[in-house]
């Protein structure tokens, strides 16, 4: 590796963290997760913005030979975040309260996924790439539909102080069998595309979150491999990750009345499908509205996870550009109305216990 080389990489990583960590901050400020501020940042820096108004120095900061190692650091980083994130899953919370909340979290799912794939049908022609079949194609938007960022919504609860409660437990027990039942249709998408000419196989993803979800919550290991390895994940690794996001992601792709009404109507299926699924299986199992309500509006979180899984899509080469920026949005949207949503709702009242 050049001096040259290596100056442009040290130079790539000091940037996205700094414009990470800034834009972190910023949005933090207004009740909004850091993550929403870290993926907005590497939107900016490529072509959405930086490369639209100064291209120059958009391909100084990230030149083509850098690129790939950026993608190495980041497919680094997004492995040891699935191994945090199944740290954070709690099996112990499965026994609590698990048949209303397993038909609660199923239906959060199924709903999506249903609205996902009946609308992969209508936009495959426009949007799906070449050689991508209908079934590939509407598995795959089924899939990104479904997502629940379990760590973003478990971030959310901390800083409102609802860990622990009854509304806190069931979002994160229902987030953590979200997870499981993601990743089991990735998979499965995974084995529907792998005879296509495409990118890696996301295999070591699930085999990460396997092996943390494996390690007791509590132990000892968890705690300390949480405490060494969140830094270096959070801080350096994954602004990697948002940053080569942010350069695949052009929002000018979007560029039509069409493309913008079909974005729309990606945001409002998605929401409908996991806050509706989520709240009518949880009013149906006995929960009080406001607090069926309240999950719902929490399972609509997507975040990260949602990133992780489009970006897999584009490597597979089972969505386009457009469809991927479109995808983006989404993502960001979903997760930026949580806290505001939860807010309106959860006025004037704690949460009720189901």
């Amino acid at each position: 590796m050049t001096a040259d080389l290596l100056f442009h990489i040290l130079l790539a990583l000091a940037v996205v963290v700094i414009s990470g960590r800034l834009f972190g901050r910023l949005v933090g400020a207004v009740g909004q997760p850091p993550v929403i501020g870290e993926v907005l940042s590497g939107i900016l820096l490529g072509p959405s913005l930086l490369g639209l108004f100064a291209p120059d120095a958009e391909a100084f900061l990230f030149p083509a030979r850098v690129r790939p190692l950026l993608g190495v650091v980041s497919q680094v980083g997004v492995v040891l975040y699935m191994f945090l994130v199944g740290l954070e899953f709690d099996i112990g919370l499965l026994k609590q309260r698990a048949a209303p909340l397993i038909v609660t979290s199923q239906a959060s799912i199924i709903v999506p996924f249903l609205l996902g794939s009946a609308l992969a049908l209508g936009i495959h022609d426009p949007l799906a790439p070449g050689g991508v079949s209908v079934p590939a194609f509407a598995l795959f938007m089924g899939v990104a539909m479904s997502i629940t960022a379990f760590p973003v919504l478990a971030r959310i609860l901390t800083d409102r102080g609802l860990t622990r409660t009854p509304l806190g437990v069931a979002a994160l027990t229902c987030a953590a069998i979200n997870d499981v039942m993601a990743w089991c249709l990735l998979a499965l998408v995974v084995g529907v595309t792998r005879a296509m000419p495409s990118g890696g196989v996301p295999g070591e993803l699930v085999i990460a979150f396997a092996i943390g979800a494996i390690v007791p919550h509590g132990s000892a290991f968890a705690r300390s491999a949480t405490r060494w390895l969140n830094g270096i994940v959070t801080i350096l690794l994954l602004p990697a990750f948002f940053a080569l996001t942010g350069l695949r992601t052009q929002i000018g792709l979007v560029s039509s009345a069409n493309e913008w009404m079909i974005c729309l109507a990606i945001i409002l299926l998605a929401t409908a499908g996991k806050f509706g699924g989520a709240a009518l299986a949880g009013r149906a199992t006995g929960m009080p509205w406001r607090f069926a309500a309240q999950l719902g509006i929490l399972m609509n979180t997507r975040g990260l996870m949602e990133l992780v899984v489009l970006n897999v899509g584009l490597d597979l080469g089972v969505i386009s550009p457009t469809l991927f920026t479109m995808m983006v949005i989404m993502a960001l949207v979903t997760t930026a109305m949580t806290s505001p949503l939860l807010a309106l709702v959860s006025r004037g009242e704690k949460p009720a216990a189901p």
